[in-house]
């Protein structure tokens, strides 16, 4: 039959799944999982790169420069609505990567692996190149700078109070390069505790508005009363004017009429004396009594 044989079998699909999902743990522990390059250089004497790598909640492993670039690149893609970079969302800033601080023994020139400085569990002494589960302890505050990724069963062999008195308060426990179905289960409670995290955020930010709201309100409420108690006083204040202004006018036409009247009666009584005549009608009867009837008679007709 024509095409026999090259249908895939129930084998098969085995197979290509089983090469789907292979995982080289060794590879994930020794590479940068954004540009694949080595995180360290073994056979060297000193500590290269090891104060540059960081890792995430997944336990991928980065260069810190590649990982920082890669959150820049996502933030201008988004910005111009391009694709997501290629670091994974469980890294939505620099706080979701942890600085991995491998513990890397330095062997003398007599031994037979002379410079092999491979990362090796602090306390236990195995080599950490994924054969082993390693975890990072990641401690609150500010760190010392000593190594602080140690073997799984280290853990089991130290207290907790040990551990923290050997490496501070430990915030939290990551699984470095975890095999494809411990990941998954990793990466469920990564996206619960973010949608916490998530919600949490909200409802600050919404607190945060309520209270601005409230403040708000009375900041109006003291300008309305300011404003009123403002205007209360502008109107005691015409009020008063006004009635001031009220009382010195009429205050005014008093005294004028009263030094109008003075002025006329000063000048009558001025006219009076000059005036013989009317200086005699105007007297009083003592001087009128040395006039006799005749002269008055005369006087009163004498123009």
């Amino acid at each position: 039959m024509r095409g026999a044989g090259t249908a895939d079998l129930t084998a098969d699909f085995k197979r290509h799944a089983a090469e789907k999902f292979k995982f080289n743990a060794r590879e994930a522990m020794t590479t940068c999982s954004l540009t694949k390059t080595p995180l360290y250089i073994t056979g060297t004497k000193t500590n290269t790169n090891t104060n540059e790598i960081v890792s995430d909640l997944h336990g991928h492993l980065y260069h810190k420069e590649a990982a920082v670039q890669a959150l820049l690149k996502r933030r201008q893609q988004q910005r111009s609505d391009a694709a997501v970079g290629t670091i994974g969302p469980q890294v939505r800033r620099l706080n979701d990567l942890y600085d991995v601080r491998f513990f890397r023994e330095q062997n003398d020139g007599n031994k037979s692996n002379c410079g092999d400085n491979t990362p090796s569990c602090p306390i236990t002494g195995k080599a950490l190149t994924g054969n082993i589960p390693s975890i990072l302890l990641v401690v609150s505050g500010k760190s010392d700078g000593s190594p602080n990724v140690v073997s799984e069963s280290a853990l089991k062999q130290l207290s907790p109070e040990e551990l923290q008195e050997e490496y501070g308060c430990i915030e939290r426990k990551v699984r470095l390069a975890p095999p494809p179905l411990l990941l998954e289960s990793i990466k469920d409670q990564v996206r619960k505790e973010h949608e916490k995290d998530e919600e949490e955020r909200k409802a600050k930010k919404a607190g945060k508005k309520k209270n601005k709201r409230k403040r708000d309100g009375r900041d109006n409420k003291n300008k309305k009363r300011s404003s009123d108690s403002n205007s209360k006083k502008a109107t005691e204040e015409i009020k008063s004017t006004s009635s001031k202004n009220i009382i010195g006018s009429n205050a005014m036409p008093t005294s004028s009429s009263s030094s109008v009247g003075q002025e006329v009666q000063s000048r009558v009584n001025s006219a009076i004396q000059q005036n013989a005549i009317l200086s005699s009608l105007f007297t009083n009867k003592t001087s009128s009594s040395k006039i006799s009837e005749k002269e008055k008679k005369d006087n009163l007709f004498a123009r």
